[in-house]
């Protein structure tokens, strides 16, 4: 198969890299003085590190990587690395000068000019690691610089250089050429003491000596005077550094009293505006609560014009439904009237018609009666007995039996029920008296966790079906409704139904006697 995947070395990401100058500064016996008091050698770290930082800021270098009491810092240029870490020198030495000789703080500083890799804000590489070690050969209070700085600023700085030749470090290839600083900025550092005079014979002593003598007896004005004035230079000299370091000392409090003053000024400012955005918050939550509660009340107004035109409806239906059934049955009983009249009238018809038959009868047999008494006379006709069947009044039509609401009217002691829908469920029931009157249903009871006032309306036909709607409330606080239907039977009232959404309900009465 062939294999269309790149080199591995092809496939690695570019490593950035550059030529810098890094200067490394370690504490010396560090380990030591926190062991003696770690709090006041905290504090005595923290006021060097405000004068390096501030002299870091005015050569142009900046802080890369930092260890414990380590600091490795980068610059640009070599001159600038040299003649920072020089004034830092010099002004850390004018700063333990005013401190007691247990608490005076010296650091090892190392200088090294190399090519290294760029990883974020770190540095790596061997230009680091040299600058490092050669670090490590400083004396406290001093400077160690590699030959490749040495070549850049050779010539360009006026400080003295002692020769420390080339030294083979740990994890370092090639020995490195080293050079240590004697002077920074006109203060000497430690150097090595003066040769010593070669002695000679007694009598040579004595003619050396006399020598002396007339040498000094003719130019120790001479010798004085160049005495004092190079005591006065370096008096001068060291007044100059440490008003140097004063003003530095100064500006580096003037800068970190403005730092201070924007730490302030921004933690304000985040405060001001944490408080802003809490107002902010708070109002629009009061603003939405506000508008839920409106939200709330709308719905329930519209719930409430709901329900209301849902009983007024049901009302007009009922009421048309009633004068419907009234004038069917009065328009029954008008038909029924209007036929008891019609068989009334006929009935006496012809109770007339058979009155008048029988009298016609009987008339006519008391004729024939008569005149077979009398030889063909003509009998007197009978008197006629009286119409008491024709005027008679006709038998009512039996009376209708019609059912009507109000037979139930009274008050059913019970209560309702929610019915569980799981095995994990438990039933729950409340009493709630219902009230009937003229039809209409009426039930109200208290929710025992809101507290809030529920209530039930409906209404019962003739034939004892009722209907019935709940408004009541959820734990939560959540209003609920429910729609029941059931039906009254030997003064006892079942329904059943289900909540909106939720589970079943049935309902249980029984009239009070």
């Amino acid at each position: 198969m062939e294999n269309n995947a790149p080199p591995r070395d092809e496939q690695q990401p570019l490593l950035e890299r550059k030529l810098a100058t890094i200067m490394m500064a370690d504490v010396a016996g560090y380990s030591r003085m926190m062991g003696e008091n770690e709090e006041r050698t905290v504090q005595i770290l923290r006021g060097h590190r405000e004068i390096f930082d501030a002299l870091l800021r005015l050569h142009h270098g900046r802080i890369f990587n930092t260890a414990g009491d380590a600091i490795l810092a980068e610059f640009p240029s070599a001159v600038e690395a040299v003649r920072c870490a020089t004034e830092i020198q010099s002004a850390w030495r004018t700063r333990n000068e005013h401190l007691p000789e247990e608490q005076r703080m010296w650091f090892r500083m190392g200088i090294n000019l190399g090519d290294v890799i760029v990883q974020g804000g770190d540095l790596l590489g061997d230009g680091v690691n040299v600058a490092a070690r050669i670090q490590t050969i400083a004396e406290p209070g001093g400077v160690c610089i590699s030959g490749s700085v040495y070549d850049q600023i050779q010539n360009k700085l006026t400080l003295q250089f002692k020769v420390m030749g080339e030294r083979s470090f740990k994890n370092i290839a090639q020995p490195i050429r080293t050079f240590s600083i004697a002077e920074a900025n006109g203060l000497a550092m430690p150097v090595t003491s003066a040769p010593k005079r070669p002695k000679g014979r007694k009598l040579t002593g004595i003619i050396a000596a006399v020598i002396a003598l007339i040498v000094v007896a003719g130019g120790g004005y001479w010798i004085f005077r160049d005495y004092e004035t190079r005591r006065a230079e370096e008096l001068h000299r060291a007044v100059e550094v440490e008003r140097q370091a004063a003003k530095i000392q100064g500006k580096a409090n003037e800068e970190q009293l403005a730092a201070k003053t924007q730490q302030i000024q921004a933690k304000l400012e985040a405060e001001a505006y944490q408080r802003q955005a809490a107002e902010a918050k708070r109002r629009a939550a009061e603003a939405q609560a506000k508008a839920n509660e409106e939200q709330l009340a709308a719905k329930t107004q519209q719930i409430q014009a709901k329900l209301e035109a849902e009983a007024y409806q049901r009302q007009a239906a009922e009421a048309q439904q009633r004068k419907v059934k009234l004038e069917t049955e009065a328009q029954a009983a008008k038909e029924a009237l209007d036929r008891t009249e019609a068989d009334k009238e006929r009935l006496d018809q012809e109770i007339k018609r058979a009155a008048t038959e029988r009298r016609a009868a009987e008339l006519t047999a008391q004729e024939k009666t008569a005149g077979r008494a009398q030889g063909g006379q003509t009998a007197p006709p009978r008197a006629t007995e009286p119409q008491r069947t024709a005027n008679a009044p006709a038998a009512a039509p039996p009376a209708k039996d019609v059912k009507a609401p109000d037979r139930f009217d009274g008050t059913y002691g019970g209560g309702l029920c929610n019915e569980p829908r799981g095995l994990l469920q438990k039933k729950m029931c409340w009493s709630a008296a219902l009230k009937i009157e003229h039809g209409k249903v009426l039930a109200t009871w208290t929710h025992r966790a809101t507290g809030n006032s529920s209530h039930a309306k409906g209404t019962i036909s003739a034939d004892g079906n009722l209907s019935l709607r709940l408004e009541g409330w959820q734990a939560d606080g959540r209003s609920a409704t429910a729609n029941l239907s059931g039906k009254c039977d030997n003064n006892v009232i079942s329904a059943s139904g289900y909540w909106i959404g939720g589970p079943p309900v049935t309902g249980n009465w029984k009239r009070d006697f």
